[in-house]
Formats: C-alpha cells, structure tokens, sequence
C-alpha cells in the first residue's frame, strides 16, 4: 500500500527573498559598470560625426573658395553709399564697421549650401529680403544634419523676432552648433562717434577698423593667398554651444576670440543691470575639448586648456605668429 504522503506533489525549489535580492543587487552593479562604459562609446561615436561635419564643411568652404576665389563671408552687409553732400544713395544705412551683426543679416554659412546637397534650400530662399520675413520663414525652419553636433542638441526654440510691422514672428529656426573665425583680440574703440559715424568716414577711423584679422567677418573675401601665417595652423570654424545658434542669420556666423576668455565656459559679464551668463564661444559638449577645422581642410581638437595666446594665434591668419606642434598638446 502507498502512503498518502507519496501521493502529494513535490516541492519545486525556488529563490528565496534574500537569494532574490543578491541577484538584483549583482545585476546592479555590472550596470553601473558598464552604463559608463556605453556612453563613453557613444560619446566617441558623437564626437567622431561631429568632426565628421566640420569636416564636410571645411571641403564646402574650399569648393567655394575654388569656384570664387575666396572663403565665404562671416555675414553679409552692404555698406551704404552717399553723394558729395553727405545724402544717402544706396546700400543699408545701419551697416557699418563697428555694427553689430543685425538679426536681418544673411549668414556666409549659407553660401556652402549648394556644395552640401542643399542647393533646393538654398534655391528656396529669397535673400533680398530679410532673414525672418514671412517669404523666408518656413525655409530658415530646416534642420540640416551637418549643422549639429550629435552630441549638443536637436533643434530648440529661439527667441522670436519681429521684422515687419503685422507680421508673425518666427518660433524656431533651424540649429547650427558651427561658426567661423572672425577675428583675434579687438581695438577698444575710445569714442563714442564710431557707431554715429557714416560708413564713408568710419572706414578711414583706426578705432572701427575691427573684427578682421581671421578668416569670416563682414563681407570678407579671405584667400588661400591671404593666409600667410600657414594654413595648417590658421583655423577656419569650429563649435559653439550658444543655445540660440542659427545657421541663417549673422549673429551665429562667427566668433571673435580673445585672451579674457576660455574655451568651454561661458562669458560672464557684469553691468549695471546685473550678472549675464553667456555661451557665445567656443565651446563643446565632447569631454575637455573642441573641434576645429582648419584652413588646409583637416579637423582637430583643441583642449581646454590650450594657452589663449597660442589660441588667438591659431585664429590670425596673417600676424606672423608661429604655432609649434608642442603649443597644440
């Protein structure tokens, strides 16, 4: 006879709380091991197509430079003209030397299009009028892939600006984390006449002779020529991280580089009004270092901690400085 014990079903073995929580905990911790192990990967990658793109964009530049003769401009302003009598005849009367790039004014990045398979956007934009007219909103809206670092951001939503009376300001526009090289140190203008001054006469006055001594300012037109210094060691572009920066207008166009800051940390200015907290220079998203692409087409790192002499002489294109390859380490 069977003993009703060996009719019951047997127990199968399970984890217990404790033996539950072990495993939990070891899963954890080879998490934790190895989560930053995969963003280290991915950060590698991002970085990789982010020179990848200034990459693309320095051989657009020296298309461009093929096909007319020189590097495109950082922004485009007609001078104004005038008569003997001092009355205005053409051009735009707020463009001068000393100005600041005006929101209306057309990005040089824009010139590179048609040599980056962008030639139906670049067809598509009226640039007789101003960029955020209402004829230009739905183009300068784009997001173009060789303008952003994987790394920084996708497209944001930038402040509004209203260029036409009755008109509805644009909400976004399309993101650029690339601007040129406008310029090494600055003259301190010591007067007040500069920006009052017509363009005729700010042109002969030393104090508004500014922002020119890179590669892409105002209506430049830089050649292989013009760079003495060396193109291996004259920078074109390279990334900014300005949260506001657009590829179709001027103020994201360039970037003047001085002694008084420091690459991948922001400007901070103090006035009357208070404290100011700006991104608006070089700086990246990639651990310790930007990317920048040179004269000569190559692409190159530069870390943070770079002298910032040896930085303005990397953006001078005819200063005479020379740059060692021991400077760049």
């Amino acid at each position: 006879m069977r003993r009703d014990s060996e009719r019951l079903p047997r127990r199968r073995p399970a984890f217990t709380l404790i033996e539950l929580l072990v495993v939990i905990a070891i899963i954890g911790v080879l998490v934790a091991l190895l989560l930053p192990a995969v963003q280290s990967a991915r950060e590698a990658a991002n970085r990789s197509r982010c020179q990848n793109n200034l990459k693309q964009l320095a051989l657009a530049a020296h298309e461009y430079h093929d096909a007319f003769g020189s590097f495109p401009a950082g922004w485009y302003c007609w001078l104004a003209t005038y008569d003997a009598n001092g009355n205005y005849t053409g051009g735009d009367p707020n463009c001068i030397a000393l100005a600041t790039p005006w929101p209306y004014m057309w990005s040089g990045m824009i010139g590179l299009f048609p040599r980056l398979d962008q030639a139906n956007l670049y067809a598509e934009i009226n640039f007789n009028l101003p960029v955020t007219w209402p004829d230009n909103q739905t183009a300068i809206k784009r997001t173009i892939d060789v303008f952003v670092c994987p790394s920084n951001r996708r497209p944001i939503p930038v402040v509004p600006v209203t260029v036409q009376s009755g008109t509805t300001p644009t909400s976004q526009l399309g993101p650029s984390d690339y601007r040129g090289n406008m310029a090494a140190g600055y003259i301190t203008a010591t007067t007040s006449q500069c920006p009052n001054l017509a363009p005729s006469a700010a042109a002969t006055n030393p104090y508004c002779l500014v922002y020119d001594n890179g590669l892409m300012y105002q209506n430049s037109t830089v050649s292989m020529a013009d760079i003495t210094d060396g193109t291996t060691t004259t920078i074109l572009m390279g990334e900014s991280l300005w949260p506001d920066g657009v590829w179709c207008n001027a103020p994201s166009s360039c970037i003047r580089t001085s002694i008084d800051r420091t690459i991948n940390q922001p400007i901070t200015a103090t006035t009357s009004t208070g404290t100011t907290v700006s991104w608006r220079y070089w700086a990246s998203k990639h651990p310790g270092q930007v990317n920048f692409a040179f004269c000569d087409g190559t692409v190159r790192p530069v870390t943070s901690q770079i002298n910032k002499l040896t930085l303005n002489k990397l953006m001078t294109r005819n200063g005479g400085e020379t740059v060692s390859s021991d400077e760049l380490k």
